[in-house]
């Protein structure tokens, strides 16, 4: 993976998992206004956050994106799983 990602959808980890992104549309939210998700595959993408069964979630965490663009820095890779801290 590389550091900046495109887009409102999902990335694929390539090991059986992927990461749904859910971007916020209001300006107040500041540097963290993306959130992210680490699901297994299998996982139904939810339309909010919120709707996610907590036994889903592998990681999440919030970052900082802007006009589709965010941030996938080190410490959010550690932060869902995929890298060591």
């Amino acid at each position: 993976m590389n550091g900046k990602q495109f887009g409102c959808g999902s990335v694929d980890c390539g090991d059986g998992t992927r990461i749904d992104v859910h971007m916020a549309n209001n300006a107040g939210r500041g540097s963290d206004n993306v959130t992210l998700t680490r699901v297994a595959a299998t996982v139904e993408r939810e339309m909010y956050t919120r709707d996610y069964d907590a036994g889903a979630i592998i990681g999440r965490t919030r970052t900082s994106g802007w006009r589709g663009s965010w941030t996938l820095t080190k410490a959010v890779q550690a932060e869902l799983g995929l890298r060591r801290k």
